[in-house]
């Protein structure tokens, strides 16, 4: 029920406005309002965004490639010791064959031999006794605004000798 000066009721006993394109919104206002009508305070904000992104987020990134790389060239030295073992156990001794195949493994495993150590518990192996061979490859840490430093990864692996001497 409208009329020209009042306005309709809802069945609840609520008005129920005639036009609703005469509301305003409020907006919220600075207390100095710069030239291009934003807010001083949209500068800092990114200038934080900014710094947060530069000084946390990025050392955080590297740190985690770094440890990233560092387990790359763990398991790659443990696969080359593996290989210059098994090697070394099939041949009945460690010589410059062996030694070959565990720079080949590194090789392989995207690591310079050239910068790694390489050595055997012995030269000649007889049945069933026990070589180790030894891979051992130095790596630089370095993690921005903490810290850097020099890391031995190394790795050892136990064969057995498979020739009766």
């Amino acid at each position: 029920m409208t009329t020209a000066g009042r306005a309709a009721t809802a069945p609840a006993g609520r008005p129920v406005l005639a036009d609703r394109t005469h509301r305003t919104h409020r907006t919220r206002r600075c207390s100095t309002p710069s030239p291009r009508g934003r807010s001083p305070e949209r500068g800092q904000e990114t200038l934080q965004a900014i710094l947060v992104v530069a000084l946390v987020l990025l050392p955080v990134l590297v740190s985690i490639l770094s440890f990233g790389a560092l387990v790359h060239v763990s398991i790659g030295a443990q696969a080359a010791a593996a290989a210059g073992a098994r090697a070394a156990g099939t041949a009945g001794g460690f010589g410059p064959a062996e030694v070959l195949r565990v720079e080949q493994e590194l090789t392989a495993n995207g690591i310079d031999p050239r910068t790694c150590r390489i050595s055997a518990s012995q030269s000649q192996v007889g049945l069933d006794q026990p070589i180790s061979v030894t891979v051992s490859c130095p790596e630089h840490v370095g993690v921005p605004f903490l810290f850097q430093r020099d890391v031995d990864l190394s790795s050892t692996f136990v064969a057995r000798g498979e020739i009766n001497r």
